[in-house]
């Protein structure tokens, strides 16, 4: 997934600080998962998906929201591995 995240940032001509980003990324992951115990996983990352498009959409030109969003539609990713599965469902 942080290849993704990655992809998007240099996108973006963003040159991140792998530190940070993967401090950041397991933090907000760590969150998301939590949430799982208590609600469907699809109405969890329907959530982070609406927040990431509008904080996208406040902070890049509409040629670089353009381009974030045709970088996500590219890009393969793998799904979350938990419990042997390999998808969850």
């Amino acid at each position: 997934m942080t290849d993704l995240i990655l992809k998007i940032l240099l996108a973006l001509k963003m040159a991140p600080k792998d530190k940070d980003l993967r401090t950041l990324y397991t933090r907000i992951f760590s969150d998301a998962m939590k949430y799982t115990d208590q609600f469907n996983i699809q109405m969890v990352a329907a959530t982070y998906i609406a927040i990431a498009m509008r904080l996208y959409k406040t902070s890049l030109t509409p040629q670089e929201y353009e381009m974030m969003v045709s970088t996500i539609l590219e890009t393969e990713v793998k799904p979350y591995n938990k419990n042997g599965k390999e998808t969850l469902h």
